[in-house]
């Protein structure tokens, strides 16, 4: 087994260490990864560095890669370089967010630095196309606010095509993913989505209500920039990651707090900058929900959260 981006080892620690590797490029992840005592390689996936695994481990039976292919921009050589290390009968598994999803929740919050691109069925299947790579099925899974995971083989003529394969292309089509038009009024969309949050917070403020904003992802600093949302919105963030806290969100410079509870006392909402937990973040915040404090989101369209 190859991964990919193994960032900690969370999946990799699932299996015979002696017969898995990792690929991380950030040194201080990959040693997370080198305590569960896996076998990480601390480089970028490349050509380079795919020789050098075929030369000293030779071919992979499973190759995967979760939330990663996406951030590297030369996509031709990133499947030039599974291939010289994927078994002929290998499956490559990888799983990013899913376009079609994105389009129908309006979450243009999907688009930052490190999310170079976003997969759609149709657009990934001709990439892959081209180095002779074939998807064979597919599954939906609602991480990140809906992801797909494709499994995919080298292409010898005789793979079995799953019928999930044509449930989702058939799904794609449908919504226009083809279409140029399709995206003009996602465009169209967004703006409007835009406007109506920045509405609401205005109208929060005029009302002397205390606003503060929950998790400080790269999603959110998307949405705030794009939205023009400052500190006069949004008094600060709450976020649990020591690597953020005491510090800024990038270009609207709103503080970034340590996590606290939230007090309803003190808080009248906040906004959900990690949208994509709710349902963990609700779980966490029961005693600021049950004595009146509010949720504020931008997804599928701004709202106060009842």
């Amino acid at each position: 087994v190859l991964e990919i981006g193994c960032n900690d080892g969370v999946f990799l620690e699932n299996f015979d260490k002696s017969l898995s590797l990792g690929i991380e490029p950030c040194a201080n992840i990959a040693k997370l990864s080198k305590r569960k005592k896996i076998n990480v390689l601390i480089k970028y996936w490349n050509q380079e560095t795919a020789f050098k695994i075929k030369n000293k481990y030779g071919k992979f039976d499973l190759i995967y890669s979760a939330n990663t292919i996406t951030h590297i921009k030369n996509l031709d050589e990133v499947f030039k370089s599974i291939k010289l290390v994927l078994n002929d009968n290998g499956t490559l598994i990888i799983q990013d967010p899913s376009m079609l999803e994105l389009l129908k929740k309006n979450a243009y919050d999907q688009f930052y630095n490190e999310h170079i691109y976003v997969f759609s069925y149709i657009s990934l299947s001709k990439l892959l196309k081209k180095h002779n790579l074939v998807i064979y099925k597919v599954k939906n899974i609602p991480e990140h606010g809906g992801s797909i995971r494709y499994f995919i083989k080298k292409n010898n003529k005789k793979n079995k095509i799953e019928s999930s394969v044509y449930i989702q292309l058939k799904k794609e089509l449908k919504y226009g993913l083809s279409k140029f038009s399709t995206y003009k009024k996602f465009g169209q969309s967004v703006n409007k989505s835009k406007n109506k949050l920045k509405d609401i917070l205005i109208n929060l403020r005029k009302l002397n209500k205390v606003v503060i904003g929950y998790g400080a992802t790269a999603k959110a600093v998307t949405v705030l920039n794009y939205c023009n949302i400052d500190r006069s919105l949004i008094n600060f963030f709450y976020d649990t990651t020591p690597e953020k806290q005491n510090k800024y969100i990038p270009g609207v410079k709103i503080p970034v707090k340590k996590y606290s509870v939230l007090d309803p006392k003190k808080i009248d909402y906040a906004f959900l900058g990690a949208w994509n937990f709710k349902k963990e973040i609700y779980d966490k915040e029961k005693t600021f929900l049950n004595h009146g404090g509010k949720f504020i989101t931008h997804i599928p369209k701004p709202r106060i959260l009842k």
